[in-house]
């Protein structure tokens, strides 16, 4: 089970080196099309020319983990596209969709060596441990931490890719809205785990955790019960947003607003879900300046959960695109009134004001 596979992946991220030399693990997150693969090639790259220079022998492997299955004709498009842009760059290319742990095992029972390796991608690697013939299925999340504890272990250094899928507003099915859990579960843990955590944004790396910055790039203390005000805690689903508030704020009276009373807001001291009392609100008939003037002034002391609903493709139904728009413009402008706002991303909060 995955709890008692925890305690496995625990122990191995107390020791920090190999043959004398740091370790480092770094998890790179990111949206579709974000340059997330790029950086984290030119990253491996680096360290391991890095490694094998500070080595007397050098000749140190540089492996790629290939979680993406080829499915069909796009699948393969992308594949081979992966393929060229790493083409000279010195990559021995392990195609292993499942069973990571046991492929390691193997490959090291052969007398192989991984070196430093890229693994690339969680979300790819979760889909086929959870739907493939041969996947975990419901041990997919302990697996694949397994794996990835493992890697630590036997690698030089780790660059781990995963994705950004939770900032949505568009209704899942049943199938989908779990393994967004999974992968979000999966993704925190990782950056527990990890040295560094990265998100990419347009090709731009913006530093979550490590790199000599503190925890979080954009500020490194987190929430206080003694900050007077409005406080927002957003990020997209399943990224540990109201574990981190109410660790900060746990003598407050929390309500859930997917189903706390509609004629209560003045009471409020702290609201988790708070995309899902807007929708119920604009369900009801009433309006964002309602709102607004419900929730009152500055000065009052509250915190507000809610999930970025506002990336994805524009919703067909016009309610559904009503509902994503009226998230997005009341945030912004409790944004602008709040004394603090934090993004949770990984299970990490980053002070955004």
């Amino acid at each position: 089970m995955w709890i008692e596979r925890k305690i496995y992946v625990s122990f191995y991220y107390e020791t920090g080196e190999k043959d004398g030399f740091k370790k480092m693990m770094e998890l790179v997150t990111g949206g579709s099309g974000s340059g997330k693969s790029a950086y984290a090639e030119e990253r491996i790259c680096a360290l391991h020319r890095a490694l094998s220079a500070a080595k007397e022998n050098g000749g140190e492997n540089l492996s790629y983990i290939a979680t993406m299955y080829p499915y069909g004709a796009e699948t393969k498009e992308k594949i081979a596209d992966h393929r060229m842009r790493r083409a000279g760059k010195g990559f021995q290319t392990l195609e292993w969709y499942t069973d990571i742990t046991g492929k390691i095992r193997q490959f090291e029972a052969e007398g192989r060596s991984i070196g430093c390796v890229l693994l690339e991608c969680i979300s790819n690697l979760t889909a086929n441990e959870l739907y493939m013939e041969e996947g975990a299925k419901e041990e997919a999340v302990g697996g694949i931490l397994e794996a990835a504890a493992l890697l630590k272990e036997k690698s030089s250094h780790l660059v781990v890719v995963t994705n950004e899928i939770f900032s949505e507003s568009s209704e899942d099915s049943e199938q989908m809205r779990y393994y967004k859990y999974v992968m979000g579960t999966i993704n925190r843990e990782l950056a527990q785990m990890a040295d560094q955590v990265t998100e990419v944004v347009y090709g731009r790396p913006v530093k979550k955790k490590g790199w000599n910055t503190g925890e979080m790039s954009g500020g490194t203390e987190k929430m206080s019960g003694t900050e007077k005000g409005i406080k927002i805690v957003t990020g997209g689903a399943f990224q540990g947003k109201r574990k981190y508030a109410m660790e900060c704020y746990p003598e407050l009276n929390w309500s859930s607003g997917a189903d706390c009373s509609l004629d209560k807001v003045g009471i409020w001291e702290a609201v988790d879900q708070f995309h899902l009392f807007v929708r119920r609100w604009l369900e009801a008939g009433r309006g964002k300046e309602q709102l607004l003037e419900a929730i009152g002034a500055e000065d009052r002391n509250l915190v507000i959960v809610s999930d970025e609903i506002g990336c994805g493709l524009v919703p067909v139904d016009a309610f559904e695109r009503e509902y994503r728009e009226t998230v997005g413009r009341i945030m912004t402008e409790l944004t602008a009134k709040a004394v603090r706002a934090d993004r949770v991303i990984c299970g990490i909060g980053q002070r955004i004001k």
